[in-house]
C-alpha cells in the first residue's frame, strides 16, 4: 500500500483456512474497510495470518500488541518464515523505541496509567471524600479528611489499598469521558508518539478479547491519535460480556465490528494442522463428610419449605397481673401470614400481583410476572391443589418433567418472602423470612429487597472442590500411563495453588489446599502408579518437584539457565515425597521458571505438570501434551478455549498424536445442588466441538456422550460407574478416534442442525414386526426412525415445502439414540424438516391430526413348535396390533390435501393407518384412548449442531 515498503515474502504455504480468510479480507480491504475481526483457535496460525496480511497486502509499518511477553515474542519469532533483504533489527523489534518495520509489544507498554502525580492524588482523595459523605460515614469534607489522614498515619497499608481503588476510579471516569491518553504514564505517551512519527499504518491486536476494559478504552483513543491505521483484531474466542460495563461492550463492538471470518476448530483438525482429540469425563460422588453436609442442607431447605406451607396459629400472649388496659391492647397477638400455598392461590384467584395491584385478566398477570405465573402454577399443581377456573393449567408434560425444584421454588419463595413475610407485622414471620433467606443463600440464591439473584453457594463450592475429584486423578492417569507408556505428557490444571474455603459453613470440609494445584500434586506423588510420572508443580509462587527426579531436574535446569546466560542459583528444600525448588537472583521469576520447566517437560524429565489456569493458560505452549485434566470451575468460552487449546498442538515427533481431554465432575443428583458441577461441565462444552461415536463433529456436551443433555445427564446416578469404565476404555482407542475425525477428507465448513431421538419401544421385549405384506422384518430403533423420517421428508418434498435435492442421513449413537439430519439442504429446510420429525415423535398435545402406527406381533402355534425351524416359521400366528398414535406434523396438517400426502407416505414406509382429525369424533376418541392406555410417544429428543 506504500510505495517505499520493501519486498517481504512468505516462504511457506498457507493453510486452507488461512487462504480462505485472506481472500475474504482482501476483498474487504479493497472495499475500503479498515477494521477487521478474525476468530481462530489456538494453533490455527493466527500469527502467520496477521504477518501475511501485513507483508503482502497492507504493506505499512506495523505495531503488534499482545497480552503477555510470551505471545509478544512469538510474533517476533514467526517473522523468520518471511524472506526479506532487511536485517533482523530493521525488520522486527520488541522494544518501545523501535524503528523496525514491525514492532511487537505488550498492551501494558502503551496503556500504562500514570501514578502518583499531584493531580491524580488530589482527584482520588476528593473522590474518597465524596464517597464517605454519600454513604453518611462523614458529615462534611473536613470530617472525612480528618478520618482519612488518621488512617494514613495509623494504617498506611489499608490507606494505600483504598487509594489505589479511588485512583483507578478517577482514571476510568476520565478515560470514559475521552481523556484516555492524558491519563497515561509518560512512557506510554512517548511510545505512542514514536509510532505516530513513524507513520504506523497497521495495528494488530492479538487476543483482542482482552480489550473490554482499560486497554480497550486507551486503544480506542490511541487509534484516532495515530491517524486511524488499519486494525486487525485476532482472538481465539469472542470476549465474555458478563459483568462488563455497557459502554465497554458497545465500544468493543463498535471498534471491531462483526466477525469477518471465523475458523472453526474442526476445520483446522480436518485439514491436519491441529491434533485430533477426544473429550472424556470421569464422575465421582462427594466424600461421606461432604455428602452429609449437602444432605443436611437439603433437609433444612425441605424443613423450611414445610414450615412455610404449614398454617401458623396465633396464640394469645400471656399478660402480667400488673399490666394496664392500654398495655394489654398493645400486647394483643399479631395476625400471622397465611401459608405459602394459600397466598399463591389468593394471588391467582384474585389476579393480584405480589405488590398488591390487581390486574384485569390472566394474560396481563402472566405478562407482568411471567416467572411467578409459571412457577406458582407448577408449585400448586405438583401439590395437587386445583387452580382457579380462569387460570390455565401447566401442561402434563411439564409437570412430569424432571425440573430441578429450586428452579421453580425460587420465584415463589422470593415473592412470598419479600411481599408477604417481610411485610407482615408479626416478628415471627419476619424471623421466618430471615431463616429462609439464610438457607437459600447456602444453595446459591440471594434474596434482597429488589429480588432474587445468584450468589456464591457454599454447597456448590463443596461439590466443586470435592476431595474425590482429586482422587480421580489416579485411575485416569493410571489408564493413560498404560495407554501411552513413556510417551505420556500430562497436564493437570486447577483454579488456584490453594483454595480458600471463604465461608465459615464449610471450613471443616475445605482446607486451604482443597481442590487446588498443591492437593493435586500431592495426590500424584503419594500414589505409586502416578508417582511414576515424576510430576512437577508450577504456580506463580512455587515449583515443587517429585523427589525421584529432584537431582536430575536441578542438574538439567542449571544447564538450561547457563545456556541462556540467566544468573540464578538453584537450591532445594526437601518435604515428604517432593522438594521445593528455589531460585535466588534478580532474574528468577515465573516467566523464567515456567519456560525452563516446560522445556524439561517436553524433554521427558517430568511427564506431568500440575499448574493453575493463570500460569498455564494463554500464551503457554507445549506441543507434546497428550493428556489434559481440567479441574477448574471456569465456564466462560474464552477461558475454556484457551485451556483446551493447550493440547491441540501438533507434535512432529508423534505424527499420530490424539489428545485426551478429561473433565472430572462431582455429582449427587438426589440433592438440590447436586448437579451444580455437572452444569459447569455442560457450560464448558456448550461452544466446544468434538468427535462423536458415529463419526460426526458435534457442538455441545452431547459429543462426550449421547445421553448427556443440557439439563441433566439421563440416568447418570445409576450408571456413573459404567460411564467411567466406558470413558477409560475410550481413552485407549486413540487410533479409532483419529479415524472418526476423517482428517484430509472433504468436508462442509458450516455447522448443521440435527436431532437425536431415543424412542423406547412400548413393550420392553421388542418393537414388533413391520406390518407389510410379505415382510417379517422386526423393527428396531434405527429402522423405525429412518422410516418415519423418510415419510416426513418425502411428504414435505411432495407438498413443495422442501427441496428435492435434500438427502436423509440417519446414524445410530450409543445409548439407543438415533441421529437424524438433512444433507444438501438450506438452514430453513433443515429447521422445517427437523421440527416435523420432532412433532411426530413428540407428545400429542395440540396436534390437529393424528395417525396410528400398527405392528405385527408373531407368536408360535402348536404346529410351528413341532416343525423344524425354517419350516415352522410359515405356521406362526401373525396379528396386527396398535403400537402408537403419532401427531401429523403441523406443517402437513393445515388442510386435507397435505394430510392425504402424509397419510400416503406413512402407509408406504411406516404402517397402514388413516389420519384422523384430533379435535372431535373418532380422532378425539383415539387420542383419549391412546393417552389412557399409554400408546403415545415418550421419546427423548435432543437438538444438536454438527460439523460435516
Amino acid at each position: 500500500m506504500s510505495n517505499g515498503f520493501p519486498e517481504i515474502r512468505f516462504q511457506g504455504q498457507l493453510r486452507p483456512s488461512q487462504a480462505e480468510a485472506i481472500a475474504i479480507i482482501e476483498q474487504q480491504l479493497a472495499a475500503g474497510q479498515k477494521r477487521l475481526h478474525v476468530v481462530a483457535p489456538p494453533g490455527s496460525g493466527k500469527t502467520v495470518l496477521g504477518l501475511f496480511l501485513w507483508a503482502h497486502h497492507i504493506r505499512r509499518p506495523a505495531l503488534v500488541l499482545s497480552p503477555n511477553s510470551a505471545i509478544q515474542s512469538q510474533w517476533a519469532a514467526r517473522t523468520d518464515l518471511f524472506h526479506s533483504t532487511l536485517t533482523p533489527k530493521q525488520l522486527v523489534s520488541t522494544e518501545t523505541d523501535s524503528s523496525a518495520l514491525l514492532t511487537s509489544l505488550t498492551y501494558q507498554s502503551v496503556t500504562l496509567p500514570r501514578r502518583g502525580d499531584a493531580d491524580l492524588e488530589a482527584d482520588a482523595l476528593d473522590f474518597w471524600i465524596d464517597v464517605l459523605i454519600y454513604k453518611e460515614q462523614a458529615q462534611d469534607p473536613v470530617e472525612a479528611e480528618i478520618w482519612i489522614n488518621d488512617l494514613k498515619v495509623h494504617n498506611p497499608d489499608y490507606y494505600e489499598k483504598r487509594m489505589r481503588v479511588y485512583r483507578k476510579a478517577v482514571r476510568d471516569e476520565a478515560i470514559l469521558k475521552g481523556n484516555a491518553l492524558e491519563m497515561l504514564h509518560t512512557s506510554s505517551q512517548q511510545t505512542l508518539e514514536t509510532f505516530k512519527q513513524q507513520g504506523v499504518g497497521l495495528i494488530i491486536l492479538d487476543e483482542c478479547h482482552h480489550l473490554m476494559g482499560h486497554w480497550g478504552r486507551v486503544l480506542a483513543d490511541a487509534h484516532d491519535y495515530l491517524d486511524q491505521p488499519v486494525i486487525i483484531g485476532l482472538t481465539a474466542t469472542p470476549p465474555d460480556e458478563k459483568g462488563k460495563r455497557p459502554e465497554d461492550i458497545d465500544r468493543y463492538n463498535d471498534f471491531f465490528g462483526p466477525i469477518d471470518y471465523e475458523v472453526p476448530i474442526p476445520a483446522v483438525v480436518k485439514d491436519g494442522y491441529l491434533a485430533p482429540y477426544q473429550d472424556l469425563a470421569y464422575f465421582v460422588r462427594p466424600s461421606p463428610e461432604e455428602l452429609s453436609y449437602v444432605a443436611n442442607t437439603d433437609d433444612q431447605l425441605l424443613l423450611i419449605m414445610e414450615t412455610l406451607c404449614t398454617p401458623r396459629v396465633t396464640e394469645p400472649e400471656s399478660q402480667s397481673e400488673n399490666s394496664t388496659d392500654s398495655e394489654s391492647e398493645e400486647s394483643l397477638p399479631v395476625e400471622r401470614a397465611e401459608p405459602l400455598q394459600e397466598w399463591l392461590l389468593h394471588l391467582l384467584t384474585n389476579l393480584e400481583l405480589p405488590s398488591g395491584q390487581v390486574v384485569e385478566d390472566w394474560t396481563t398477570f402472566e405478562r407482568r410476572d411471567p416467572s411467578l405465573a409459571e412457577a406458582s402454577r407448577l408449585f400448586l399443581q405438583q401439590r395437587s391443589i386445583k387452580l382457579p377456573a380462569h387460570v390455565p393449567p401447566i401442561s402434563v408434560d411439564l409437570i412430569e418433567e424432571d425440573i430441578p425444584r429450586l428452579n421453580y421454588w425460587a420465584p415463589v419463595l422470593d415473592r412470598y418472602i419479600r411481599h408477604r413475610l417481610r411485610r407482615s407485622p408479626s416478628p415471627a414471620d419476619q424471623q421466618l423470612a430471615e431463616q429462609a433467606i439464610d438457607q437459600l443463600r447456602l444453595l446459591g440464591l440471594q434474596i434482597t429487597e429488589t429480588g432474587c439473584q445468584a450468589c456464591a453457594s457454599p454447597v456448590g463450592r463443596v461439590i466443586a472442590y470435592s476431595r474425590n475429584k482429586i482422587k480421580a486423578l489416579v485411575p485416569i492417569l493410571s489408564q493413560e500411563i498404560e495407554n501411552l507408556q513413556e510417551h505420556i505428557r500430562a497436564v493437570v490444571i486447577a483454579d488456584f495453588e490453594k483454595t480458600s474455603a471463604t465461608s465459615a459453613e464449610v471450613e471443616h470440609l475445605l482446607d486451604e489446599e482443597a481442590g487446588g494445584a498443591i492437593a493435586a500434586f500431592k495426590q500424584l506423588v503419594n500414589h505409586p502408579p502416578t508417582d511414576w510420572l515424576n510430576p512437577v508443580l508450577l504456580t506463580g509462587s512455587s515449583v515443587l518437584v517429585d523427589d525421584d527426579i529432584a537431582d536430575l531436574l536441578q542438574s538439567r535446569a542449571e544447564e538450561w539457565l547457563s545456556a541462556r546466560n540467566i544468573d540464578v542459583t538453584l537450591s532445594r528444600e526437601p518435604f515428604d515425597g517432593f522438594d521445593l525448588l528455589n531460585g535466588s537472583g534478580s532474574q528468577w521469576s515465573p516467566r523464567v521458571y515456567v519456560e525452563m520447566i516446560t522445556d524439561l517437560f517436553q524433554a521427558g524429565i517430568t511427564r506431568c505438570l500440575v499448574g493453575t489456569r493463570g500460569l498455564l493458560g494463554e500464551g503457554w505452549d507445549a506441543n507434546k501434551i497428550n493428556v489434559l485434566i481440567d479441574l477448574t470451575t471456569v465456564t466462560t468460552s474464552m477461558t475454556v478455549n484457551q485451556l483446551r487449546g493447550r493440547s491441540f498442538r501438533l507434535d512432529p515427533e508423534q505424527p499420530e498424536k490424539v489428545a485426551n481431554n478429561w473433565d472430572v465432575v462431582c455429582i449427587a443428583p438426589e440433592f438440590t445442588k447436586g448437579l451444580d458441577d455437572y452444569e459447569r461441565f455442560n457450560k464448558k462444552h456448550c461452544r466446544l466441538f468434538g468427535v462423536t461415536d458415529d463419526g460426526l463433529i458435534e457442538k455441545g456436551v452431547g459429543h462426550v456422550h449421547a445421553a448427556f443433555t443440557e439439563l441433566k445427564p439421563e440416568g447418570l446416578e445409576e450408571s456413573a460407574q459404567l460411564l467411567n469404565s466406558d470413558m477409560l476404555t475410550r481413552s485407549t482407542k486413540r487410533a479409532e478416534s483419529r479415524k472418526l475425525w476423517k482428517i484430509g477428507e472433504p468436508y462442509q465448513g458450516i455447522p448443521l442442525k440435527t436431532i437425536e431421538i431415543n424412542s423406547s419401544s412400548r413393550k420392553g421385549s421388542g418393537w414388533g414386526f413391520m406390518p407389510f405384506q410379505g415382510l417379517r422384518s422386526p423393527w428396531s430403533a434405527e429402522s423405525l426412525t429412518k422410516a418415519v423420517s423418510r415419510a416426513v421428508l418425502e411428504s414435505l418434498q411432495e407438498a413443495g415445502q422442501l427441496s428435492k435435492e435434500s438427502s436423509l442421513q440417519i446414524g445410530a449413537r450409543s445409548g439407543n439414540y438415533i441421529r437424524v439430519f438433512l444433507d444438501k439442504a438450506s438452514a430453513a429446510d433443515c429447521d422445517l424438516f427437523l421440527s416435523a420429525v420432532n412433532q411426530v415423535f413428540g407428545p400429542l398435545q395440540g396436534a390437529r391430526y393424528v395417525i396410528p402406527r400398527h405392528v405385527h406381533e408373531i407368536e408360535d402355534t402348536w404346529i410351528s413348535r413341532l416343525l423344524p425351524g425354517l419350516l415352522g416359521r410359515f405356521f406362526r400366528k401373525t396379528e396386527k396390533e396398535l403400537a402408537m398414535v403419532h401427531a401429523v406434523p403441523a406443517t402437513l396438517a393445515r388442510n386435507k390435501r397435505l394430510v392425504a400426502i402424509f397419510e400416503s407416505r406413512w402407509n408406504q414406509h411406516v404402517s397402514p393407518g388413516e389420519a384422523l382429525f384430533a379435535y372431535r369424533g373418532a380422532g378425539a376418541e383415539l387420542v383419549e384412548e391412546a393417552q389412557r392406555a399409554g400408546f403415545v410417544p415418550h421419546s427423548k429428543i435432543h437438538e444438536k449442531e454438527i460439523f460435516l
